[in-house]
């Protein structure tokens, strides 16, 4: 992994076979980075997607081991138990020009991972909402939304 720094965004090219979460929470540790944007474009490989069933509160997971086009790959960084973390969509297509996507749990790098990086001053960490079943970005400690 390789990137560099413009004021407070980041151009980041991830390497063939690493592994995309460990390389961005390697990164986001080294430049001690609380939160913010990502996107980014290239190829990957043993993708884990899933996707979320709310009446369950558990997600679907597919594994797609071959290398796939990632065509676009959208997500944030927050705090989780103290530690970085990366929530990532994706969407991949595949040989057939046909689309999936979903919520990212892990993937390598095919050939290449191409990611622009957006940092914000402020931390954002995540606490557990057990309407949604989930870890919920959480502003300035305030408490889960009743709104669901």
């Amino acid at each position: 992994m390789q990137y560099q720094k413009a004021e407070n965004t980041y151009f980041i090219r991830i390497d063939k076979d690493e592994d995309l979460f460990h390389s961005l929470e390697e990164f986001a540790q080294q430049e001690g980075l609380r939160s913010g944007h990502l996107s980014g474009i290239g190829a990957l490989k043993n993708c884990e997607l899933g996707f979320y069933h709310l009446h369950t509160k558990t997600y679907d997971k597919k594994v797609f081991p071959h290398e796939a086009e990632l065509l676009s790959l959208d997500g944030n960084l927050s705090f989780l138990n103290g530690k970085p973390y990366f929530h990532i969509h994706t969407v991949l297509g595949g040989p057939d020009f046909q689309c999936y996507g979903g919520h990212l749990f892990s993937a390598q790098v095919a050939v290449t991972c191409e990611i622009n990086f957006r940092s914000f001053n402020s931390e954002v960490i995540r606490i557990p909402n057990e309407k949604i079943g989930l870890n919920h970005l959480n502003f300035c400690g305030l408490s889960p939304s009743s709104s669901y």
